[in-house]
């Protein structure tokens, strides 16, 4: 039985998941990203959604392990992506704690729409492209 190893993976990180595919049989792990901190501190950053098989499973490789590594490899990229709009309510949130003008409550990416996080991220960018003008 062969082992799968990290360079055996392509990573595709979108707003909501990430996909993990397994190169040496096009297999195809799709996760959602986890934003609620109770759901992440009990099951982690991510949680499958389910694998796409480009053949028969994951042929000389165990089935298993290629899950768990897939799983390890999008944990990973959801840990390090922050979109913008998650970047904007960051800094945000830093403001709101140094001068303590308002409480601000997490918002989750996934009830936010698509249309909304866009027009929000090119408002974010004229905002900073004003602050630019003004330096």
């Amino acid at each position: 039985m062969k082992h799968p190893v990290r360079e055996d993976f392509d990573t595709f990180v979108t707003e909501a998941g990430v996909s993990v595919t397994f190169n040496q049989t096009n297999s195809i792990y799709n996760f959602y990203r986890l934003t609620d901190p109770k759901n992440i501190e009990r099951v982690g950053p991510v949680s499958f959604a389910g694998v796409q098989h480009a053949r028969r499973g994951t042929g000389a490789y165990s089935s298993e392990e290629v899950q768990d590594m897939a799983r390890s490899i999008a944990a990973e990229f959801a840990r390090s992506f922050r979109s913008p709009l998650e970047e904007a309510l960051a800094t945000i949130r830093d403001a709101t704690k140094a001068t303590n003008i308002a409480r601000i409550r997490p918002v989750s990416l996934a009830s936010v729409p698509r249309r909304v996080v866009s027009e929000v991220d090119a408002t974010l960018g004229l905002i900073e492209n004003l602050d630019m003008a003004d330096s």
